[in-house]
């Protein structure tokens, strides 16, 4: 019992006074009726808790002696001390203690529910027309297509800017908040030096639009969402580097959670690299 409110010299004194009123019941009787008020003050109070509220749980609880005398009452008919016990809290406590009692267990089984509903919506969806973000290299792009996976490519430009930039849907009635990238980067031209953002409002222009993060995507609405990076991997002749889903951490009311988000393409960067890189 140390740390708990069970060690408070009230609970003390009330339990030892309970032992006296109850040595006129069978041992047995006694011993699981004590066990059942024992615990009852474990859960009702807190560690740390104040004079005033352990009077105040004692005083709803009731005398030692009425509740010896119940229980002698009760004995005569044969129930058992739980019953005896679940008897006398009905009476004693009332409906503030049984509120303190069933409240918090209420209140678990709320967040539980709230959060097996959450990871089960449906994650964004890539949906849309999407697009290289600089001109140069939408100016330059390729794309392909073999056993239904699409592919565009660009060059690499080394040691400068690049980016992409595609529209996510948000099919549920959640409001969605990207938060930002998951586990490293999304970016197929840097591993480590990218950044995500999303439009803040809806439109056709995607280059003029006004770009932030964290942002929301409403309920059954379409965002702009644009991946920049630091073209700093090394690639050789003919070689490449891609990807082709976003991995996100986004937050649905107060739960955060992790998407993975399939994109309608691969987006790829081929070398040669020029200059230094990483």
């Amino acid at each position: 019992m140390s740390g708990t409110a069970l060690n408070h010299p009230l609970v003390r004194d009330y339990l030892r006074d309970l032992d006296q009123a109850l040595a006129g019941l069978p041992a047995a009787q006694a011993e699981e009726l004590t066990e059942q008020i024992t615990a009852h003050l474990d859960d009702a109070l807190t560690p740390g808790a104040g004079d005033e509220e352990v009077a105040a749980v004692l005083s709803r609880l009731g005398r030692p002696a009425d509740l010896a005398a119940e229980a002698a009452t009760r004995s005569e008919s044969g129930p058992s001390a739980a019953k005896e016990l679940a008897a006398v809290r009905r009476r004693r406590l009332g409906w503030r203690g049984w509120t303190a009692i069933v409240a918090p267990v209420a209140v678990a089984a709320a967040i539980i529910g709230y959060v097996l509903i959450v990871t089960s919506v449906p994650p964004l969806q890539a949906r849309g027309p999407s697009s290289w973000w600089f001109r140069q290299d939408a100016a330059r792009a390729t794309y392909a297509e073999a056993d239904g996976a699409r592919q565009t490519t660009v060059p690499v430009r080394s040691n400068q800017v690049q980016g992409l930039v595609v529209t996510l849907y948000n099919p549920t009635d959640w409001t969605q908040t990207i938060l930002g990238q998951w586990q490293g980067s999304n970016a197929p031209g840097n591993a480590l030096r990218s950044r995500i953002t999303v439009a803040t409002g809806p439109g056709s222009d995607f280059r003029h639009l006004r770009y932030a993060r964290p942002a929301t995507i409403p309920p059954h609405q379409s965002r702009w969402v644009r991946l920049l990076w630091v073209s700093n991997t090394c690639l050789m002749k003919g070689g490449g580097q891609g990807n082709d889903e976003l991995r996100l951490q986004l937050r649905l009311g107060w739960v955060d959670r992790v998407e993975v988000i399939p994109l309608r393409q691969a987006w790829f960067v081929v070398g040669p690299s020029q200059g230094p890189c990483d």
